[in-house]
């Protein structure tokens, strides 16, 4: 299961960008891990790696999940990008679904972070 993946982490929670990045390293030992605390970081991230798998955070100071979500996939259009959220409003939900992301409620565990990473892995 291990064939080495870039995964991108988008939050501005420290300690979400930590779960996930230790679900991942206990997961998946061979997997690249980038994280960025905002969206500007991301887009300049994208820029400059190609990624399989992308988590992006709704809530984040500066241009939400949302506003960046068409210039990720854009950048990135082989890349699995999922939402993970705690705005949990049903028409967040159809917003994301409707531009093909896949979209996952916080908290987060392992197994939410598994299934996502279970598309292509």
């Amino acid at each position: 299961m291990d064939s080495c993946k870039r995964v991108l982490i988008v939050d501005d929670s420290k300690l979400t960008r930590m779960i996930i990045s230790k679900i991942i390293e206990e997961n998946f030992t061979d997997w690249v891990v980038t994280e960025a605390a905002d969206a500007t970081s991301a887009i300049e991230q994208a820029q400059q790696n190609q990624y399989d798998f992308i988590t992006l955070d709704y809530n984040m100071p500066g241009l939400s999940g949302y506003d960046v979500y068409p210039i990720l996939h854009e950048l990135q259009t082989e890349a699995h990008i999922a939402v993970f959220t705690a705005n949990i409003q049903k028409a967040v939900k159809i917003k994301f679904e409707a531009l093909g992301a896949s979209f996952y409620c916080k908290p987060i565990d392992q197994s939410v972070i598994l299934d996502f990473f279970a598309v292509e892995a």
